[in-house]
């Protein structure tokens, strides 16, 4: 075993062998902890690591508190010399959020009220710990933690669009137009941006959860590829009212939105028809989560106007009436005329005669650590394969994770438009 320390430091690998997982060591100093978030009496420290600690085993995830005059805890006084520890088997090549949460001392297994309330109370450590901190999709922050051997990541953030700031706050650039669009039941904020080196002819990018992808620096990220979209179309997911967006109302909308919903998907086509009527090629339709599940519904319903970029897609959803995802397989996904099976009403019986039926086209991208999204994926490949529809999975070491799905949305986005 060989060990590579820097003193002081908040995380320390250890590798164990080639061919072995990592000892990842956390050693969190009292005096890092943000005074509102210092556990209290009846609490414990919970390392929320993406993908290898959770609320199904909340003791596997708890730190040990050390006083000051334990073997190997600092040596002076105060509350610096009080620290919490750890030692987790983190997989080789890992990249995953990390974070710490005050939990109810004893806890074993955490129920969805119980977890979301924890998750309201993390925190990131003050100080230098040499770290970067992200913010992430619920507009929490993080820190980003990457393996020795994790590969190097080309999006890492943009700076105009970085911590804290929300898409709306964008609308000092002249080259973003922002405005409410009613988009399946509700209205929303969309932000389009024209990027100057985008050839008229390229396709257009929608992307969901767009507040969030441009706060993670999507914009700055797409103005720098080599022949970047001709358009790209950011949809929000939170109902805007008088009083502006309500995000209280923005989980349950968003799920309405993006759980194979006909209304909300040709919503979008004619938004994208009406943005850039001139574009002859397919739409790239982008997203992570109930997003991915959108982006494979996306060109399984309009196969001749979308190709979607699919992140943890939550393949292990059912629509309104019961139906799996794969069960929307186009009826011409063979190569046969044809709709979405049992849907005729999207098009009349002359453009069904006279239009030539596109394949339905998206990738799939989902982490090794999340386990329900990777084994609703690996059912879905049987039953795309069964319809007619083959695509490769490609799996990627982490859990359902933000910090992976802005990077792989533009390593995606950048294969597809060099095709």
């Amino acid at each position: 075993m060989s060990e590579n320390r820097q003193v002081p430091a908040l995380c320390t690998w250890i590798e164990n062998g080639p061919d072995e997982s990592w000892t990842l060591q956390v050693d969190l100093p009292a005096s890092s902890i943000p005074a509102e978030a210092a556990p209290e009496d009846g609490q414990e420290i919970f390392v929320d690591l993406n993908g290898v600690t959770n609320r199904r085993n909340v003791p596997g995830g708890i730190m040990v508190r050390r006083p000051a005059g334990d073997e190997g805890g600092d040596s002076v006084d105060g509350a610096g010399a009080t620290r919490y520890s750890i030692e987790l088997a983190v997989p080789r090549g890992y990249r995953g959020a990390l974070r710490f949460l005050p939990v109810p001392r004893g806890l074993q297994v955490a129920d969805r009220p119980t977890w979301l309330d924890v998750l309201a109370k993390g925190f990131v450590p003050t100080g230098d710990h040499g770290l970067r901190t992200v913010t992430e999709m619920r507009r929490k922050q993080v820190l980003e933690l990457a393996a020795p051997d994790a590969r190097p990541v080309n999006w890492t953030g943009g700076s105009r669009a970085g911590a804290g700031t929300s898409g709306r706050e964008e609308e000092g650039r002249s080259d973003v137009d922002e405005q409410v669009i009613t988009l399946g039941s509700a209205p929303r904020w969309i932000w389009t941006h024209r990027p100057q080196r985008g050839p008229a002819s390229a396709p257009v990018l929608v992307v969901f959860d767009g507040e969030r992808f441009i706060r993670g620096g999507l914009l700055e990220a797409i103005d720098e590829l080599v022949s970047p979209p001709s358009a790209v179309i950011a949809i929000d997911h939170a109902p805007v009212g008088d009083d502006g967006p309500d995000e209280d109302a923005a989980v349950g909308q968003r799920a309405d939105d993006l759980v194979m919903n006909p209304r909300f998907c040709d919503d979008v086509l004619a938004l994208v028809r009406q943005t850039a009527p001139e574009v002859p090629v397919r739409t790239i339709v982008a997203g992570a989560s109930y997003g991915g599940l959108a982006a494979a519904f996306f060109s399984l319903r309009h196969p001749e106007a979308f190709r979607g970029i699919c992140l943890s897609p939550s393949f292990w959803e059912s629509d309104d009436q019961g139906s799996r995802i794969w069960d929307l397989t186009p009826s011409g996904a063979d190569g046969e005329p044809g709709g979405l099976a049992g849907e005729t009403e999207s098009r009349t019986l002359e453009e069904a005669r006279t239009t030539t039926v596109a394949h339905p086209t998206f990738s799939v991208d989902h982490g090794i650590l999340e386990t329900v999204i990777a084994d609703s994926v690996a059912e879905a490949t049987e039953e795309f394969a069964a319809r007619g529809i083959d695509f490769a999975p490609r799996p990627f070491m982490g859990g359902h994770e933000y910090l992976w799905w802005r990077e792989l949305m533009l390593v995606r986005l950048a294969e597809v438009l060099a095709e």
